[in-house]
Order: C-alpha cells, then structure tokens, then sequence
C-alpha cells in the first residue's frame, strides 16, 4: 500500500491507525483522516480533512453550497 498525501517540502510528524499529521511547507498541518473500508481497504477521508493554520483561534468550514461557517 502507499499514501501519496506529501508534497516537496513537507514532513510527517505523526501517524496513528486513525490519522496522519503532516506539517506542510508552510508550516500548516494538516491532520488527514484514514478510514478503513472494509470493501477497499484503507483510505483518506478527503471531507474530514482538518488544516491547523495561522490566525485569531477562528475554526472555519465551507458548507457543501460555498457558505462559511466561522466559529470565534
């Protein structure tokens, strides 16, 4: 099996049999969550992709019609 999630510059710092941290080149991480598919095996939740970024403690979400959510 191989993830291919990493792009030049970025390094893993963690992975669990739940998710992988990736700390991007632009010092962001990205949590990305692995489900196991019992039909496909292992794969990446795209829609549950988690991105810690720099900013004022806001949590945002786009919505599935190209709202946002913001939380303070």
């Amino acid at each position: 099996m191989r993830i291919e999630i990493l792009r030049k510059g970025d390094e893993v710092l963690t992975v669990t049999s739940n998710f992988i941290a990736v700390k991007r080149k632009n010092s962001e991480v990205d949590l990305i969550p692995l489900v196991d598919d019992s039909g496909t095996g292992l794969r990446v939740d795209e829609k549950r992709i988690v991105t810690i970024g720099f900013g004022n403690n806001m949590v945002t979400e786009e919505t599935e019609d190209g709202g946002m959510i913001i939380n303070f």
